[in-house]
Formats: C-alpha cells, sequence, structure tokens
C-alpha cells in the first residue's frame, strides 16, 4: 500500500457534503518534507464507488460502479514556495460533487457486503519506478440535497424552542390475549403518535408519544378489591419505558452481478432514553364497573359487581436520527421502518408495531465544520429570540453514523492506485 507522508495534511470545510456541490478543503504542504520524499507533484483526486459483494457457493461476486472521478493538480516542484521563514504551504481546492449521488452507506454481514464510499485522495507523486507515491486519505460523508426536509426539519426546531403545539399522526393496535390457553381474553391497546410530517429529517429531535392501555377480563369488585395493592392486575403495563423495545430497523436489497440477498438489521434504540429526556406518567390502576343491568340502580355497587381494571401508561420523548438517508440504486437499496414491541405476559402476547419511514437528510448545502461566531446560522431565519437561534446553531455541529470501516484511511478499497 502507498505510504502516507507527514509533508502533507489535508484540512476539510465542512463535516457534511452535499451532492451538486463543492467539496472544499485545503492542503497543507510541508515544501521541505517534500523536496526531502522526492515528491514532484502534489494533486488531489475525489473519488466515489457504489460496491457490493455476495459469496454464493464459495464463489465471490462483485460489483463495482464508480460514482465520482475528479482531479485537480495543485503543486509542482518549482511552481510555488512557502512565506519566507517557513517550511508551509497552504493550497486551497474546490471539487464539485455530481448531483444525484446516492449517500454515504456501509454494510457488512455474512458473506455479504455493501457500501457507497467517498473519499478525497491527496497524491504526493514521485519519479523512479521503485518510489511508490504517497496518500493521504480522506473519507467524506455525502448526503443528497433536501429543501424539503430541511423545512421539517427548522419547522420542528422552532417547534420545540417554543413550545408549540404538534399535529400528531397515530399508529393504533389492539389485542386480545390471556395469561395462557384457556381463560377470558383481556384486551391491550398500543398507540404511537409521531408528528404528522412527510419525512423524518436528519440532525432534529422527532417528538413522539407512547399511549399503552390495558383492559383485564371481567372479575367480581369481591375479587378485585382481593387484589393485592402492589400487585399489578393481568395485563399488566410496562411500568418504565426501558421495558419498552422502539427501533429503527433498517431493510436492504444488494445485488452483485446476478445474486441477490435482503439483509436486514437494527440501526438505532430509542428505548434506552436518558430520564432528562423521558416523561412518564403511569397512574395507579382502576377498577371500572361494567354497565349496570337493569334491576341494579345506577350507581349501585355491590361485592358481585362486576368490572375490569384498567392500566395505563404514558412515555414522552424524541429521537435523533444520524444514520445513512433512504436511498435506492440499481445494486443497493435501503428502507427503514420504525418498530415498537410493548411486552406482555404470556406466550406470543407482545403487541408489535411497524412504520415505514422515509428518511432524509434535512440539509440544503454542505456544513461548516464550525458554526460562525454568536451562534449565527448561514440561512437561518432573521429576527428570531436567541434560544430559538441557539436551538437551529445545534444543528451544524453534525456527523453522520456509519461503521468505522467506513472512516478507515487505511482500509484498501479506498487504495487507488490506477491513477
Amino acid at each position: 500500500m502507498p505510504s502516507p507522508n507527514p509533508g502533507m495534511f489535508v484540512r476539510l470545510y465542512q463535516n457534511v457534503q452535499v451532492s451538486g456541490y463543492p467539496v472544499e478543503g485545503e492542503v497543507e504542504l510541508n515544501v521541505r518534507v517534500l523536496h526531502e520524499d522526492d515528491i514532484q507533484e502534489v494533486h488531489v483526486k475525489l473519488r466515489g464507488v457504489a460496491k457490493t459483494f455476495i459469496e454464493h457457493d464459495k464463489t465471490s461476486y462483485t460489483q463495482t460502479e464508480h460514482l465520482v472521478r475528479g482531479n485537480v493538480s495543485l503543486w509542482s516542484r518549482g511552481s510555488a514556495y512557502p512565506p519566507p521563514g517557513s517550511d508551509t504551504l497552504c493550497v486551497p481546492f474546490r471539487m464539485r460533487l455530481p448531483p444525484n449521488l446516492p449517500p454515504s452507506f456501509y454494510y457488512v454481514g455474512l458473506e455479504k457486503r455493501a457500501s457507497v464510499q467517498y473519499a478525497i485522495t491527496v497524491v504526493g507523486v514521485r519519479s523512479g519506478a521503485f518510489q511508490p507515491n504517497r496518500r493521504v486519505h480522506v473519507p467524506l460523508a455525502v448526503v443528497p440535497p433536501d429543501p424539503a426536509g430541511k423545512a421539517v426539519r427548522e419547522s420542528l426546531t422552532l417547534m420545540a424552542a417554543g413550545g408549540a403545539q404538534y399535529t400528531w399522526r397515530s399508529a393504533w393496535k389492539e389485542e386480545k390475549i390471556r395469561r395462557g390457553l384457556w381463560g377470558e381474553y383481556s384486551t391491550v391497546q398500543v398507540q404511537l403518535l409521531l408528528p404528522d410530517i412527510s419525512v423524518l429529517p436528519l440532525y432534529v429531535r422527532i417528538p413522539f408519544i407512547l399511549k399503552i392501555k390495558s383492559i383485564s377480563a371481567p372479575l367480581t369488585r369481591a375479587k378485585a378489591d382481593a387484589l393485592p395493592p402492589d400487585k399489578p392486575a393481568f395485563p399488566p403495563v410496562p411500568s418504565a419505558f426501558e421495558m419498552v423495545q422502539f427501533k429503527l430497523h433498517s431493510e436492504m436489497f444488494i445485488k452483485a452481478r446476478t445474486h441477490t440477498r435482503r439483509p436486514s438489521k437494527d440501526v438505532a434504540v430509542f428505548a434506552r432514553s436518558s430520564s432528562s429526556m423521558l416523561d412518564t406518567d403511569v397512574p395507579p390502576r382502576r377498577w371500572l364497573p361494567l354497565e349496570p343491568r337493569p334491576e341494579k340502580k345506577q350507581g349501585e355497587i355491590g361485592p358481585d359487581t362486576k368490572g375490569t381494571w384498567i392500566q395505563e401508561a404514558t412515555f414522552k420523548s424524541s429521537f435523533r436520527l444520524d444514520c445513512t438517508p433512504t436511498f435506492a440504486i440499481d445494486t443497493i437499496r435501503c428502507t427503514y421502518l420504525l418498530t415498537l414491541k410493548v411486552p406482555f405476559p404470556g406466550l406470543g402476547n407482545n403487541v408489535r408495531i411497524d412504520i415505514p419511514v422515509t428518511i432524509t437528510s434535512g440539509i440544503d448545502a454542505p456544513l461548516v465544520r464550525d458554526s460562525a461566531p454568536g451562534g449565527t446560522v448561514p440561512g437561518a431565519p432573521l429576527n428570531l429570540p436567541p434560544y430559538v437561534c441557539h436551538a437551529i446553531a445545534q444543528t451544524t455541529h453534525l456527523h453522520m453514523f456509519l461503521l468505522s470501516t467506513y472512516w478507515d484511511a487505511a482500509n484498501y478499497e479506498w487504495d487507488d492506485t490506477k491513477d
């Protein structure tokens, strides 16, 4: 593998790149070290590639699609020198990404892999057949532009900062369950409320409300009174949010030549929110009489009066996404589900809700590495209260969560020795 060189250092101006926009940065060259290392020229390469791998019947199949190929010459021996008294020369570069690129992506599974990778590579060219070129690789996080998602993200940010009320959409499920193979059925109801938005953008807290209710099988008031106060009635509702499984789940499609795979994995778990960001309401159970029989007077309750135990739990919190947005190309597709599983005692009594969601980048231009002084954000609405400006400013400190292998500059998949 080509060796790195201490005479070349790359600095990018943005954390997250956007397709259709330029990648901007600078290369810091130590000219003295470059001369000592016999480097004749330094150029920058912008590369993007989609790769898939499938192993089938002990045979490996790979497919590669080149997405970006750009080159810019930065320096050649004798063309430019550092200022007097210094060995360092800073040379800026600007290379535009094509529009409509898929986002950065990396998946590794048993006998299958898929990736969409982008990188800036600085190459120090050395003369001679036995002197390998020096290379510095800098992986890039790239997302598609998303003006509509940006509007959603800014709206959510402003509503959270100002304490405004959301318009909700609901996913609801009701099941009849019982403790064992026999006996009367109880009823459980699960409702998940999310903001009524068309997409889920990255880099913003998305609120949700989870409501859980259980209605026991009918029992007399005498039997209800015999239940100890500290013992929940069947079926008990979760008393803590950590008992619930709330996840972002990814379903993928991978194609390599004539072979395909459809892996899936959990991308994020939301059921471990910190107590400071979680509002829990689990009131004491209550016994509710059934409709009185005609021979009973209204409000008359005796030991033989039948009713049901009502138990409820409400959890309010939010989650933030920093994953690869939803995308599809010929060889790779990545879609998402929000999956909720609420446990109840008994075999097969868990209640599950799956909600297909579309995740978008939520940005329409590259994001600078540091916010401007005073928390000012380019493109942010003017004349806003300070707390709102602060909330929007937090979105300038962003990153994408990708496997560490994606960011490994020594990864062989970045090596490009042919050019």
